[in-house]
C-alpha cells in the first residue's frame, strides 16, 4: 500500500523518532524526551482541523479491538443513544442518518473481530472517515447545544452557545478547543489524557478529561494538532 493511503492517520511510529519535527528547538526536543519515559510509540493525524476528531475515534476503537465484550457492547448502546443527543437539539435523522451509518459500522467492525490493519483502512477512507468526524462535531455540538446554561459561561466573548457551536464546532477543519473536547470526551464516556507540548520553559502540562479518572486514550498536543500517544507501560 502506498503512503497516500495512510494520510489522515499513519501507521505506528516510535515516539523519539518525533524528536527530528522540530530539530533547532531546544524546548521542544527536552519536552520530548521527557515524554518518551512515558510513552513508547505515536500515531501521526493529518493536519486539516479536524486531527482532534479523527483521532479521539479511531484511538478509542482501537483499544475496544480484543477488549471484553461487555465494553463493546457499553460503548455501542451509548453511540446508539447518541442520536437521541442530536435530534433533541433540533436535528432530523436526514441531517445525520448516514454520517451515523458510517460511525456505527467501524463499531460493528470491531465487534465482528476487525483487526487494528483494518480499522485504520477504514479511517484513512477519506469518505468514510470525514463522516465519522461530521457525525462527532454534530454530537459535541449538540451536547454543547442541549446542556447551554452550564457550557455558555465557558464560550468567550459571550458569544452565543447555538452561534459558537454553528462557527466553531460543526463546520469541518475548524479546530478543536477545550470546551469541544470536555463535550465530545463526556458524550463518548471516553477517558482522554492530553500532554501539551507549548514553547514554554516549563514542564509538560497534561489535563485529564473527565479529571481524576485512570485514561484509556491518550493525545499530543503541540502547535495546534493532536497526535495519538500509547504508553511505554
Amino acid at each position: 500500500m502506498s503512503d497516500l493511503a495512510f494520510d489522515l492517520i499513519s501507521e505506528k511510529f516510535d515516539f523519539l523518532s518525533i524528536l527530528n519535527d522540530h530539530p533547532g528547538n531546544r524546548i521542544y526536543q527536552r519536552k520530548i524526551q521527557d515524554l518518551s519515559q512515558r510513552y513508547a510509540s505515536i500515531r501521526k493525524t493529518k493536519g486539516d482541523g479536524n486531527c482532534f476528531y479523527r483521532a479521539l475515534g479511531f484511538s478509542y476503537l482501537e483499544t475496544l479491538i480484543g477488549n471484553d465484550r461487555a465494553e463493546i457492547n457499553r460503548f455501542k448502546d451509548i453511540v446508539l443513544k447518541s442520536k437521541n443527543e442530536l435530534t433533541a437539539a433540533g436535528l432530523e435523522d436526514h441531517e445525520f442518518g448516514n454520517l451515523f451509518k458510517h460511525f456505527f459500522s467501524v463499531i460493528k467492525l470491531v465487534e465482528n473481530g476487525g483487526s487494528v490493519s483494518s480499522l485504520l483502512h477504514a479511517f484513512n477512507d477519506e469518505r468514510r472517515s470525514d463522516s465519522i468526524v461530521q457525525y462527532l462535531r454534530l454530537l459535541t455540538a449538540a451536547f454543547l447545544k442541549n446542556r447551554a446554561e452550564f457550557f455558555q459561561h465557558f464560550v468567550d466573548d459571550g458569544m452565543d452557545i447555538k452561534d459558537f457551536c454553528a462557527q466553531e464546532v460543526e463546520p469541518m477543519a475548524m479546530e478543536c478547543d477545550h470546551l469541544q473536547i470536555t463535550a465530545l470526551s463526556q458524550a463518548l464516556a471516553v477517558r482522554l489524557q492530553v500532554e501539551y507540548v507549548d514553547d514554554t520553559d516549563t514542564a509538560v502540562n497534561h489535563h485529564k478529561f473527565p479529571e481524576h479518572t485512570s485514561p484509556s486514550v491518550y493525545m499530543l498536543f503541540t502547535r495546534q494538532h493532536y497526535n495519538i500517544l500509547y504508553s511505554a507501560s
